[in-house]
């Protein structure tokens, strides 16, 4: 298996019905920063008659961690992983090509942040792209109750053993933990996991782990999704593969969320444990054996949001 050349989940965009609303949500509600976008609109945001695309950073330093697009239908457009340099972007970009993808040729980038990048499809027909070199944030200070950044996306997959060999043998993602019917894929960072897979016959978005910055953050933050009228879908509590403690929301257009902290910090040392290992008492779903099981809402959204068909052209 090569070695990693991703360093972790930089960005995800979406599709939002209301782009007000949503825009409104992620800064005042979640706790996100706007920063500046691109001044022309794609043909998609042309078609809908909005004015986006809109972004967000964390107080990490990615430009941006999420980006926002008008649209009719709520999907994922793209989830955009970070690479050190440029060597490693061509590197990946031929892994993927021999592995059979058809990944576009890597290029200067206009889209929001810049780089030098490509996009690819992979085994279940999801939007991915790896980019370098982007215009990045200098201050990285923590501040309370704001998501640092995306610490891991989960991933429903139909094709299975073709999107777990990708993710491995193409990308260079390791098999840290699983636990049935979840497998959590660490990549070139301390963090856990930055993408888990789940086995469920989809290949849709099961959710997106926003780190916040200690454990009182998130429980803050459960009252301020509270206060504003999006009740908790499942939490407070830790979970065993990665040890964070969470909370899970329905943003708008119902998208999963969850806030994540006290993520394990792992090194090669580590080693992965089998899905026996994880098993809790029957009645409980996290280490602490407090929080009820997912609301049945939640477990439905976690099903619902698949990836648009254009997402694999970059800007």
């Amino acid at each position: 298996m090569p070695a990693c050349l991703i360093r972790g989940v930089r960005s995800i965009e979406l599709v939002a019905t209301n782009l007000d609303e949503a825009t409104l949500f992620y800064e005042t509600v979640w706790g996100l920063t706007p920063v500046e976008a691109p001044r022309s609109s794609s043909p998609r945001q042309a078609r809908a008659g909005n004015l986006g695309p809109r972004y967000f950073r964390g107080t990490g330093g990615y430009h941006h961690v999420l980006g926002l697009h008008g649209g009719t239908q709520p999907a994922v457009v793209r989830i955009v992983f970070d690479v050190a340099d440029r060597a490693g972007v061509d590197a990946l970009h031929e892994g993927i090509s021999a592995a059979g993808g058809k990944p576009g040729a890597p290029a200067k980038l206009t889209a929001a942040g810049g780089g030098y990048g490509f996009a690819c499809k992979d085994p279940d027909g999801r939007n991915l792209a790896f980019v370098t070199a982007c215009a990045d944030h200098a201050d990285t200070a923590d501040q309370p109750d704001r998501p640092r950044k995306i610490v891991h996306v989960n991933l429903n997959t139909r094709d299975f053993d073709g999107t777990l060999r990708f993710f491995t043998q193409a990308l260079g993602f390791r098999v840290i933990d699983d636990n049935a019917p979840l497998w959590f894929l660490h990549c070139a960072n301390s963090d856990h996991c930055s993408i888990v897979l789940c086995k469920m016959n989809l290949p849709t978005l099961n959710h997106i782990a926003f780190e916040m910055p200690e454990f009182d953050s998130v429980m803050r933050g459960m009252g301020r999704m509270k206060d504003n009228g999006y009740p908790i879908e499942w939490g407070p509590g830790r979970h065993g593969p990665g040890n964070n403690v969470f909370a899970y929301f329905c943003g708008p257009d119902e998208v999963p969320l969850e806030y994540a902290a006290d993520v394990l910090q792992v090194d090669d040392s580590y080693q992965p444990r089998p899905s026996a290992y994880w098993k809790f008492k029957p009645g409980r779903s996290d280490q602490w054996g407090i929080t009820q099981p997912r609301s049945q809402r939640y477990y439905r959204v976690q099903r619902l949001f698949g990836f648009t068909a254009d997402g694999d052209q970059l800007g």
